[in-house]
């Protein structure tokens, strides 16, 4: 049984209560997630459906992968995590750059959301069963026409074209100090029209 570290509402910070991931949703209390967007150097992103079997959203189309905190993990952690179990692929090596945390009172999270650089063909990624349906890589493009199109789509967690602009301005941040990819390579993305 998976159980949940219960933060405080306005910092964050554990209140030193754990409860199971069930009692944690079912009471609306406040606990930490991450969320994992994956871009490649064409400047695509890592987009998934998720299971027509999921409690929330079912068959909806995301541009990010993650999941709850569980006691004993940190941020970091959870993300590598939930990047193996969801997607098959193994991130020891590859450098994930943290570039916001927010508060979110709709669902009651501190999210920590992180952003990696992986160029891989769609088929390496393996759906995790129950969870992924499928995968594909979409253009910054592709994921406003899709999401304004009316398809069950969730694009970024605070306004697609602001999270594309947030991630592509950390990754170039992250490359001066050798932690992500270098800027040359980053001559390939442009920004979205609003």
């Amino acid at each position: 049984m998976e159980m949940l570290e219960i933060v405080h509402a306005d910092t964050g910070q554990s209140t030193g209560v754990c409860l199971p991931r069930a009692d944690a949703i079912a009471q609306r209390a406040w606990c930490r997630s991450t969320n994992i967007f994956i871009l490649n150097h064409a400047g695509e992103v890592l987009c998934h459906q998720r299971s027509f079997g999921k409690e929330r959203l079912p068959g909806t189309w995301m541009t990010h992968l993650g999941g709850h905190v569980a006691v004993g993990e940190t941020y970091e952690s959870n993300a590598r995590k939930e990047i193996e179990e969801e997607a098959g692929i193994r991130l020891a090596h590859l450098p994930l750059v943290a570039w916001r945390t927010t508060r979110v009172p709709e669902v009651r999270l501190w999210m920590r959301e992180f952003v990696a650089v992986l160029d891989l063909p769609v088929e390496a990624f393996a759906p995790q069963p129950g969870e992924v349906e499928r995968f594909a890589w979409c253009g910054p493009e592709e994921v406003v026409r899709r999401s304004a199109s009316g398809e069950s789509w969730k694009a970024g967690t605070h306004g697609f074209l602001t999270d594309y602009a947030c991630m592509r301005a950390a990754i170039t941040a992250a490359s001066t100090t050798g932690a992500a990819p270098t800027a040359e390579h980053m001559h390939v993305w442009h920004p979205v029209a609003a």
